[in-house]
């Protein structure tokens, strides 16, 4: 009897664990896997929902942004957790995040856009590579030096646009710096970091001095302290600008255009605004004038007033008599009486009014053309060919220039843009070639990047 009921009791719990079995092998089953290069590069290992099932870093970098609590997090937070290490850890340079990134199982534009948005929320930018095919050779290269299939793809299409750069050179340099040589052309040797056309290494540290000055011997531009030398003087002789050269003399050759000399054969050489008080668009131009013609102005009573002129008066009216008469003084004048006003103006035939003082009226002038009998130039000037010229010689002087790999900024400043020491928040370095963090000096052996 007991035998009997021990039986199923067994089958019961073999299919139990058989089906815990299945369901956990199920769960942890790899469907996709997602691979990272940042200088980090990581493999991610997904199940069907899309939750990491194995992390493994492919690099020592790696180990140092990546721990068991990744596992079992689906892809949003584990990406979110990684991004935020990368930062922490100071992988992000530029406030910009360079990634390389190789799918498979998963959309990589999935992958893409949940990366995007994780760096975007940290306010860093991203710049994401998308590998998609991996061939022999990429992994071949991948076994070889210890790096991910993705990242080895990256650096055969560098190495197949540039020949002259071996493979060996970019293995461990960072994504950002292996996109620069992309699409530059420059690389640097190893344990030397690409920046720009120049390769750079750190060879020391030290604790930056306390002080608001530049040291000896270099001065300040751009924030930064540049080594610093005088402008040394040459045997070329030079003048300054619009001065030409000539037997050891600067002659600056000033013209100007000379005065024309006018004659009259009848008339009175004047300008027209001399004699028209009214102006006009030519009171500058020279004319003969002749008097002969013209006519003073004549005393009118106000225009358009009413009043009439008796005997070299104007009379305002006209007023009532009164018995025959006129009151006040009034003027009687056919049959009406008009009061004296002194509304007189001095008017000439064109209508204009003017002082009484004006001799003859300006329109009633003749103004004849002049000749030119010569043309005159101001004092210290020579006619030429219908020219004034005047020449200034002063001595001239000695070029002036910077030293051999120095640069003139300004006028009379000679920098070695290559020897900098930076000054910052009160501290600055010594040494040449050295950058500032947090209050130390790192000291830089600088070269020319290869091409």
């Amino acid at each position: 009897m007991k035998k009997k009921i021990i039986i199923p009791i067994v089958i019961l719990l073999i299919l139990v664990i058989c089906g815990l079995t299945w369901f956990i092998l199920n769960n942890n089953k790899v469907v996709s896997t997602i691979t990272l290069d940042i200088n980090p590069s990581i493999e991610l290992q997904l199940n069907k929902k899309n939750e990491v099932v194995n992390i493994i870093p492919l690099n020592d970098d790696a180990k140092v942004i990546i721990d068991d609590s990744l596992k079992g997090l689906d892809l949003n937070n584990a990406l979110d957790k990684i991004t935020a290490n990368v930062i922490d850890k100071g992988f992000v340079k530029d406030d910009t995040a360079t990634i390389i990134i190789h799918t498979e199982g998963i959309s990589s534009k999935d992958v893409e856009s949940v990366l995007t948005k994780s760096f975007e929320y940290k306010k860093v930018g991203s710049n994401i590579i998308i590998v998609e095919n991996i061939t022999k050779e990429d992994e071949d290269l991948a076994k070889k030096y210890g790096v991910s299939s993705a990242k080895a793809s990256y650096i055969n299409t560098i190495t197949k646009e540039n020949e002259n750069i071996d493979a060996e050179l970019l293995i461990e340099k960072p994504v950002d710096e292996l996109e620069e040589t992309k699409e530059t052309g420059f690389y640097c040797d190893k344990g030397y970091t690409l920046e720009g056309a120049i390769c750079v290494k750190e060879i020391g540290r030290e604790a930056a001095k306390r002080g608001d000055v530049c040291p000896g011997g270099y001065a300040e531009y751009k924030g930064k302290c540049y080594r610093e030398t005088g402008l040394i003087e040459t045997d070329e002789l030079i003048c300054f600008e619009h001065r030409i050269l000539v037997d050891g003399n600067c002659i600056l050759k000033l013209e100007e255009k000379p005065e024309a000399e006018y004659e009259c054969t009848k008339g009175e050489l004047m300008r027209k605004g001399d004699v028209n008080p009214i102006g006009a668009k030519d009171n500058e131009k020279m004319y003969c004038i002749d008097k002969s013609t013209g006519k003073p102005p004549t005393l009118k009573c106000l225009l358009n007033s009413g009043y009439i002129m008796i005997n070299g008066n104007c009379y305002n009216g006209p007023a009532p008599t009164i018995n025959g008469g006129c009151p006040n003084g009034d003027v009687l004048r056919n049959g009406k009486c008009y009061s004296k006003d002194d509304g007189t103006q001095y008017q000439c035939p064109d209508g204009h009014i003017y002082d009484k003082s004006l001799e003859l009226c300006p329109d009633t002038l003749t103004y004849i053309n002049p000749t030119v009998k010569g043309y005159k130039c101001n004092d210290g000037f020579t006619l030429t060919d219908n020219k004034c010229i005047k020449e200034e010689i002063e001595q001239a002087f000695h070029k002036r220039v910077c030293p051999d790999g120095y640069t003139l900024i300004g006028e009379n400043n000679c920098y070695d843009l290559s020897k900098s020491v930076p000054k910052e928040n009160g501290y600055y370095c010594e040494k040449d070639n050295s950058r500032m963090e947090n209050n130390e000096c790192i000291i830089l052996e600088i070269k020319e990047a290869y091409k």
